[in-house]
């Protein structure tokens, strides 16, 4: 089970379809179909063909095979945009988000461009980082600074502006916002979506089920096939995710406690929701609020440990994989709001 919302929905820019070096389209061929990957204003045909050799090489090689005790020890000092664009992207699959960040910042205060480069998209995938994270008022700013140097862009920032107000709190002034921006575009199932998904994280689901219904009455006139197939499946897994915890809330506040292994992962999830919404609503800044949270998570790791550990006596392989997965889903969150989670081994 995923906690977190969908990263970069792939509505930004339309005009841009996913691709790298490694997959189809990518690199290979030097023509039409030669389409520029998020965060590139060129594809890799063009970069392969008009950036030296070296360069392009050494770019493709942190994404695709720098290994991370490697990444770890390249002198980024004095590196360029495309370069630090390369090693953002090897970390961020890595889970290591904040080196992440530390360089997407270098790439967004940069004054000088480089031409392989489509900036919005990383100042995009920045702010996406900040906001997963609680750092609301920053990546407000960065929306700020991106709506400068792309004004076309400035409806978007306004729909990223309203995700960012629910998640902290402002929920009534985040919701006008969006329904602003569905109106400016009645086409595109990815705006609700983002509202459904920002109202989950804080735990208010009375509005979500109004906003999957917008969201299918606006898949209707999605024209492009491709993105009307993920905005439908993207629908489905937060109505899924939705039923699952609004199940989870309403048994947790029933009377009473269902004894078995499968009803305690039940418990564990809905406290683990719960937490969400506290952490996303105050994300934790002062040493005493990471230790509070710290403390809360371990519980939660613990719990789900010990409730794997009787699964593996139970020989119940459906359980240790659901607790197994439970476990990675503390850690996720934790790991997500900066929070260490002291003498717990990753799972």
């Amino acid at each position: 089970m995923s906690r977190n919302r969908p990263d970069d929905p792939p509505h930004n820019d339309p005009e841009r379809p996913p691709g790298g070096p490694d997959e189809e389209g990518g690199g290979d061929e030097a023509d039409a179909g030669d389409d520029p990957s998020e965060g590139y204003a060129w594809g890799f045909a063009r970069q392969e063909s008009e950036l030296p050799t070296e360069e392009y090489r050494e770019h493709i090689h942190l994404i695709d095979e720098t290994a991370e005790e490697d990444l770890e020890r390249l002198d980024l000092s004095r590196a360029d945009d495309y370069m630090l664009w390369g090693a953002a992207q090897a970390f961020e699959e890595l889970d290591r988000n904040e080196d992440a960040i530390v360089l997407l910042r270098r790439i967004a205060a940069s004054v000088s461009r480089h031409p392989a480069l489509y900036y919005p998209d990383i100042l995009l995938r920045l702010e996406e980082h900040l906001k997963d994270r609680g750092d609301y008022d920053e990546a407000a700013a960065v929306l700020d600074r991106l709506t400068e140097i792309e004004p076309d862009l400035r409806d978007r920032c306004d729909e990223r502006r309203a995700e960012i107000l629910v998640l902290s709190g402002r929920v009534g002034e985040g919701l006008e916002r969006f329904q602003e921006a569905a109106r400016f575009f009645p086409d595109d199932p990815w705006v609700p979506l983002r509202a459904g998904w920002a109202l989950l994280a804080s735990g208010r689901y009375e509005e979500i089920p109004r906003w999957i219904e917008t969201a299918e009455t606006m898949l209707k006139e999605c024209a492009d096939e491709s993105e009307a197939r993920a905005a439908a499946g993207e629908i489905d897994r937060l109505r899924a995710e939705f039923e699952a915890r609004s199940a989870r809330r309403a048994r947790a506040e029933g009377a009473g406690e269902e004894a078995g292994l499968a009803s305690i992962r039940e418990t564990i999830l809905a406290a683990l929701d719960e937490e969400e919404a506290r952490l996303t609503a105050s994300p934790p800044r002062s040493d005493d609020a990471r230790a509070r949270a710290s403390e809360r998570l371990g519980a939660l790791h613990g719990q789900a440990s010990r409730a794997w550990d009787d699964a593996v006596e139970a020989k119940d392989e459906a359980l240790i994989a659901a607790f197994d997965e439970l476990q990675w889903d503390v850690d996720g969150l934790a790991m997500r709001f900066g929070i260490d989670l002291p003498g717990i081994e990753a799972s």
